[in-house]
């Protein structure tokens, strides 16, 4: 599954601000391999699971946009995040910018929240272990 967690990269653990840039990369990776998509059958809203990658689709302006802001925290974060994407070649109709609202970025919080409660102990922010609370607050502020 691709997710695009759209909250501040700030606010997002080690495990989830990695996975996000790895996704966006997938994600891009489908765009090219399927660039036709009529505009009509991605979903107005923003969305979790089937129709999260469609819903993105034309949005790659955002994506490229956020992508640079996760590896720029991720260097904050000492990693080395080794990839910059490109939107050469693929359709100008799909190269568009998108801003969140905040119904959207409840929707991600409400998730994130949930996964750091499935597995406490397992999630990191700066390479060190954090309590859920401290997570979940993290979280909440983004």
């Amino acid at each position: 599954m691709v997710r695009v967690n759209i909250i501040n990269p700030r606010n997002l653990a080690d495990q989830h601000l990695i996975a996000e840039y790895q996704e966006i990369i997938m994600l891009l990776g489908y765009v090219k391999k399927h660039p036709k998509t009529s505009l009509d059958k991605i979903p107005a809203n923003y969305l979790l699971g089937p129709g999260h990658i469609l819903f993105f689709k034309n949005k790659l302006k955002y994506l490229k946009n956020r992508h640079e802001q996760l590896r720029k925290e991720m260097q904050k974060r000492g990693f080395q995040p080794k990839k910059k994407i490109s939107l050469m070649g693929l359709p100008k109709e799909f190269v568009r910018n998108w801003s969140p609202t905040d119904k959207d970025k409840q929707i991600i919080k409400k998730r994130l929240i949930e996964r750091v409660s499935m597995k406490p102990s397992w999630y990191t922010y700066y390479r060190e272990h954090k309590s859920k609370e401290f997570l979940a607050n993290l979280i909440k502020k983004g």
